[in-house]
């Protein structure tokens, strides 16, 4: 099974960082409920960014006629696009370009995330073949991501990778950039806004990932109360500090 590199030292609610870098996927699954997206940027306000890979990925399919969508299957993924190409182009959602100091470290980079396509061939048990080497080119914006964020991270800010692929979070992790998925998210949002209910939250989650963001196994909520508030008194041992 893949396995999501899960930084324990984070707490439910959201620690303010400089900047946070999301990919295509887990926006994808933000933007297939737009209510969701529009509360995600609200509690993350401007620190939110793409790789301009990303912003690419996400440009390619707005840019296709809704006349056609359907015939490609890209119907929901097309209106995702259309939502998230306007946010970019109001400026919601920066665009940041991986430094030419970081040059170096993508081919390492390329090659773990290639390797670990690999291990999942294997997983799967089907035949890794030659072809398998073009993959590289579907994790471009997950790459220029983590690269983006350790040029944040050297410049002396912080910065988190928002991903649902446990493969990315595993790579960033090997450089120091931690991760959140969907999940933390949701979770996230539940913390900010105490009167969301935890039920609503597991069926949004179920949804949004039904199509596209699917997260491995070990880290997919089991039931509701993986969206639950668990303060008491006003202090919270899964957030504070002083009470973890």
């Amino acid at each position: 099974m893949r396995k999501y590199a899960v930084d324990s030292s984070l707490p439910r609610r959201r620690r303010h960082v400089t900047t946070a870098l999301a990919d295509t996927g887990l926006l994808y699954t933000l933007a297939s409920r737009p209510k969701y997206l529009e509360l995600f940027l609200e509690l993350y306000g401007g620190t939110v960014a793409v790789a301009t890979a990303v912003e690419d990925e996400i440009r390619k399919i707005a840019r296709i006629p809704q006349a056609t969508r359907a015939h490609r299957n890209l119907v929901l993924m097309g209106a995702c696009a259309d939502l998230l190409a306007a946010k970019l182009d109001d400026k919601t959602i920066t665009v940041l370009e991986p430094s030419e100091d970081s040059a170096d470290l993508e081919p390492a980079l390329q090659q773990q995330l290639l390797e670990l396509d690999r291990v999942e061939a294997g997983r799967r048990g089907t035949t890794w073949r030659p072809v398998d080497v073009d993959r590289t080119k579907r994790h471009h914006g997950e790459m220029e991501s983590i690269l983006v964020a350790t040029d944040i991270i050297k410049a002396g800010g912080t910065a988190l990778l928002l991903t649902n692929d446990g493969g990315a979070s595993r790579v960033a992790w090997r450089q120091g950039v931690s991760a959140r998925h969907l999940r933390d998210i949701l979770g996230e949002l539940a913390c900010a806004n105490p009167d969301m209910k935890e039920e609503d939250l597991l069926t949004a989650f179920n949804e949004m990932t039904a199509h596209f963001g699917t997260l491995p196994a070990e880290v997919r909520p089991t039931d509701s109360s993986a969206f639950r508030c668990r303060a008491l008194g006003g202090a919270c041992h899964l957030c504070d500090p002083l009470t973890r």
